[in-house]
């Protein structure tokens, strides 16, 4: 599997540090000459963890994917072991009636079964190399399988869709707004790290960068076509994390995990898909429809390339002249040399326009610019701050 997450446990080295053996302890931090005095209840921390695992630790299951190796008998093998997370739920009465309301249902003595849909990712479910015939989804609690349908992938985010059903009750997770995420945050990864003999594992540590942005190569034609973002964490993760969770100390779902940096001189550095990112591509993995992606259409340099170059004289404008200076309060952006003819951007921007903030995002690179805008889809409206003739004007844009 290619990507994954995980857990560091620098907290409990720090409460070693200062002496932390009972329930509470006063830490007096002194940093850049400022006085922190903190309580520290570690026995209420502790269940406070405890609680979030075991709020979503029964909703993220094991999924598999299989290939068929003899078309004679049709044997199937298993091809990959990967992670997902419930995140939607119905039930169905003895008499075939469905019941959005899973809550209700839960005393019932009336449930025929649960139908769920699944989010993991698609490098899980899927293989450039071989032709995946089946999927299912393993509950490591009770040590069943169940028989697992694909409703859609992403072509650009590593997000897929399951749905499966089942005679038990599997509470779906809780997303929040992972846009609120800070760096330090505490941060949970819940998966199976190196196939089900390690299912359900929990590993903990803290968000690394709630905001990071990386290239990838969509289309298998060794070039980057595509800026993602994602959620950097050092949650320990490994092969079989991929799909799985990563949540707040609340038990909500602040990411997929998907991605790890190995190396000889990379350590803890994982990656999630944010729940900003996904919920917005559920509605068209859930019907098995791709989201249309956008271009505006415009040639542009980055204010910060710009600034920083010796040679200022290589960056020139629509009409060839070399762009020299910027007021002194535009240290980044995006400037547009020129729109693109019969695309969005023609009548929307104008050559010489600095875009300072996208969708109220100050951009400082290119590929931040290019993954926002990878986030629009049809019928959302994109805002831009624009530099303009000696002002600020706000421009909108609705895809259609």
């Amino acid at each position: 599997m290619k990507k994954f997450i995980g857990a560091i446990m620098v907290l409990v080295l720090a409460f070693i540090s200062v002496g932390c053996t009972n329930e509470n302890a006063n830490v007096n931090n002194e940093i850049y000459n400022k006085s922190y005095n903190v309580t520290i209840d570690i026995d209420e921390f502790e269940d406070l963890v405890a609680a979030a695992i075991e709020k979503v630790g029964s909703s993220v299951l094991g999924v598999t994917s299989y290939i068929t190796t003899s078309t004679i008998s049709n044997k199937q093998t298993p091809n990959s072991t990967g992670s997902g997370v419930v995140y939607k739920c119905w039930a169905y009465d003895k008499d075939g009636v469905k019941i959005d309301d899973w809550n209700s249902t839960l005393d019932s003595t009336n449930i025929d079964y649960y139908e769920y849909l699944l989010i993991t990712n698609r490098h899980v479910v899927s293989d450039t190399e071989e032709t995946i015939t089946s999927l299912e989804v393993y509950d490591g609690e009770t040590g069943n399988y169940y028989e697992a349908t694909l409703r859609g992938t992403d072509d650009k985010v590593d997000a897929a869709v399951l749905t499966f059903r089942a005679d038990k009750f599997f509470a779906p997770v809780e997303f929040t707004d992972s846009d609120n995420l800070k760096r330090g945050n505490f941060a949970i990864a819940i998966g199976n790290p190196e196939g089900y003999d390690f299912y359900g594992s929990a590993t903990f540590g803290i968000i690394s960068y709630p905001k990071r942005y990386m290239s990838d190569d969509t289309d298998g034609d060794s070039i980057n076509d595509w800026d993602a973002e994602y959620i950097q964490h050092d949650v320990a993760i490994n092969p079989g994390n991929s799909g799985g969770a990563l949540i707040n100390l609340e038990g909500k779902l602040i990411g997929i995990n998907t991605l790890k940096l190995v190396g000889s001189k990379v350590d803890n550095m994982g990656f999630a898909i944010p729940t900003n990112t996904i919920s917005k591509l559920l509605p068209y993995l859930e019907a098995g429809e791709v989201p249309e992606r956008f271009k505006l259409g415009i040639n542009i340099y980055t204010v910060k390339d710009i600034i920083d170059s010796k040679y200022n004289e290589n960056f020139t404008d629509a009409e060839g002249n070399p762009i020299e200076s910027f007021p002194e309060d535009i240290t980044n952006g995006i400037y547009v040399i020129e729109p693109n003819e019969d695309i969005i951007s023609e009548g929307l921007f104008l050559p010489g326009d600095i875009i300072v903030l996208f969708n109220g995002q100050e951009i400082k690179y290119s590929y931040e610019f290019r993954a926002v805008l990878g986030e629009m889809v049809k019928g959302d409206t994109a805002t831009f701050k624009v530099y303009r003739d000696g002002e600020y004007v706000n421009l909108s844009y609705t895809f259609e």
